[in-house]
């Protein structure tokens, strides 16, 4: 079971990495209901993500409700130390990608060149600025 569903942790990771929920918590904790307003988010949906990833470490959640840092989740601020693009990158473009692995069993080719119709780093090129 842990296996089957690890997906699950990545893509909450990268919906906090998008959403930049690290950076809404620099000065302090706040509730879902105070971070799903400038998310744009449903609260409820929210907090269940949050709570997902404070049950491994990533944020912490008080008896209060609030939210707040771990260093884990520091790392996801902007700035020079910052590992906010991966979770990005693997939650975006990888994830597709390896959602047609079966391509790259049967053919040996990459799945990355299959669905984006190019190697990987010819895609970075093409996306300047991306998110790694």
């Amino acid at each position: 079971m842990d296996i089957g569903t690890s997906y699950v942790f990545s893509q909450a990771l990268y919906v906090a990495a998008k959403l930049g929920i690290a950076d809404l918590l620099k000065d302090g904790p706040k509730t879902g209901e105070e971070l799903a307003k400038p998310t744009e988010t449903d609260a409820q949906s929210l907090c269940r993500v949050l709570r997902l990833l404070a049950s491994v470490g990533v944020f912490i959640e008080g008896e209060d409700g609030r939210f707040g840092l771990t260093p884990t989740a520091a790392r996801l601020q902007n700035g020079p130390s910052s590992s906010g693009a991966l979770p990005i990158w693997w939650g975006e473009e990888c994830y597709h990608a390896m959602g047609d692995l079966l391509y790259s069993v049967k053919t040996g080719k990459p799945a990355f060149d299959h669905v984006y119709k190019m190697g990987m780093f010819e895609y970075l090129g093409r996306n300047p600025g991306g998110r790694v």
